[in-house]
């Protein structure tokens, strides 16, 4: 089975970001298999969180980039999450705010802010994936980021970084310099 798993998905973050439905199929329709594999996703996806709480968040951690990479690097579309952090850069909250397709997520800076705001978050770090498996931001990337980073200082609220996660790698906006 797991011959299977790997020669179809090419790793064990690729079986596990699998459709389940595909996966069944693939393990002869094998139940107590697919049960292992959801019950080993919430428990790697709580070992990621865990380490990030209660602490500050800095987008240069390697536990940072381990959960998004854990959360996010194998998932077939685009998804865009954003870290709400408090004046300690502590985690408040951590949401999906669009979910798009293999090439494309559409979010809106209105409902970021909007968010922050209701959660009295003073930070914010912007994370999406690239299901392409390349953290190169496109142009489209970079204005987005620009109009959030835009709207957030009118509100005092600060963007910290905007990192690409991919499976080939995690890009820094801040690192790149395209975030000031």
């Amino acid at each position: 089975m797991a011959g299977r798993l790997f020669t179809r998905f090419g790793s064990l973050g690729g079986a596990l970001a699998a459709c389940p439905a595909e996966r069944i199929e693939l393990l002869d329709h094998a139940m107590d298999v697919e049960r292992t594999f959801r019950s080993f996703q919430r428990v790697l996806k709580q070992m990621l969180w865990s380490a990030l709480i209660r602490r500050p968040i800095l987008s240069s951690d390697q536990t940072l980039h381990d959960y998004l990479r854990g959360n996010m690097a194998y998932e077939r579309v685009e998804h865009f999450r954003v870290l709400f952090l408090n004046a300690g850069n502590e985690l408040i909250a951590d949401e999906v705010m669009g979910i798009g397709s293999v090439s494309g997520v559409q979010v809106w800076p209105r409902e970021i802010l909007k968010r922050c705001l209701e959660l009295d978050a003073t930070a914010i770090l912007l994370a999406h994936n690239h299901p392409s498996g390349s953290p190169v931001p496109s142009r489209a990337d970079r204005d987005l980021t620009e109009k959030i980073a835009s709207a957030a200082r009118c509100f005092g609220i600060v963007v910290h970084d905007h990192l690409v996660v991919a499976r080939r790698g995690i890009v820094s906006f801040r690192k790149a310099g395209w975030l000031k």
